[in-house]
């Protein structure tokens, strides 16, 4: 996707197009900083759709049937009309405006925590998402069965259960309930940046293929990594998320084991790519609006 030019015409700003948006935390934010908040109307819908599939996906010579259509919620998307893309882009513009959100960010830039910045890269989802939800469809065979790990663990990956998930997840496009870890490219900043996208804040449709590429991002600064050897940042919030506190500890001290089953399903996840922890230098960002 390519991302909206901030170009001015006049001094008029471009209006952006929202991919992804908090409104909610968007509107806070203008009213912390004295910003007049146009009238917010209820623009959270629930739609059903249709969808059909025609072929078979493979993991590990382990074919899941697509044939079926199925319907398929997408909780919490919105839908933006005009007028409401026109009130999100002057309350941006407004904030920018105010000296709110540090914009131009370079190699120079110092970077706060709870600042918000607008930053412009390619993003592309991380393994630790990836891996996520395969975590998610394990949770779920916990909770069908008696709750042991090691019973889950032993399933072979044709079995009856795991293969009903995969399609599910995989085949279906399941909208799960996970928040996303992007890391994005080409920001200019002089340290790895990282976008945290919590699940409820699509635009029309929950696809992680519209926030992939080229875009740019308002965010505020959650967690900010140091380098040298202490420098890291446990990604269990998008590897185990809302799992239990004990039973999230267990999964995170078997990790190896565990990703060995994931290695098992040929999903070709890149050994340089963010899998349990994020090393610093880093920023971790939270998406107020992808656009």
């Amino acid at each position: 996707m390519t991302s909206v030019s901030r170009n001015t015409h006049d001094g008029v700003m471009a209006l952006r197009s929202p991919i992804y948006l908090d409104a909610e935390t968007l509107f806070a934010q203008a009213q912390y900083h004295d910003i007049e908040v146009p009238q917010q109307a209820d623009i959270v819908e629930r739609t059903l759709r249709k969808r059909t599939g025609g072929g078979r996906v493979a993991f590990a010579g382990v074919g899941v049937d697509a044939s079926r259509g199925t319907d398929v919620e997408f909780q919490s998307s919105y839908t933006l009309e005009p007028r409401q893309k026109a009130s999100v882009s002057k309350t941006i513009d407004a904030l920018i405006a105010a000296g709110a959100v540090q914009t131009q960010v370079s190699a120079d830039t110092v970077l706060t925590k709870d600042a918000m910045v607008e930053v412009e890269g390619i993003t592309q989802m991380t393994s630790a998402s990836l891996v996520g939800k395969l975590f998610f469809m394990m949770r779920r065979l916990l909770a069908d069965g008696d709750g042991n790990l090691d019973e889950v663990l032993a399933l072979p990956a044709d079995a009856p259960q795991v293969l009903e998930q995969m399609k599910r997840i995989y085949l279906q496009n399941e909208l799960l309930p996970l928040p996303i870890l992007l890391k994005m490219n080409g920001t200019g900043l002089e340290v790895d940046a990282y976008v945290n996208v919590r699940p409820a804040h699509f635009i029309d449709s929950a696809s992680i293929n519209r926030i992939e590429g080229d875009v740019r991002v308002l965010a505020t600064v959650t967690r900010l990594v140091s380098g040298g050897k202490d420098g890291y940042f446990s990604t269990e919030e998008w590897l185990l998320h809302d799992w239990e506190y004990l039973l999230r500890r267990l999964a995170m001290t078997r990790m190896d084991e565990l990703e060995g089953i994931f290695d098992g399903l040929n999903l070709g996840l890149p050994t340089a790519d963010v899998h349990q922890f994020i090393s610093g230098p880093a920023v971790v960002l939270d998406a107020i609006a992808v656009y």
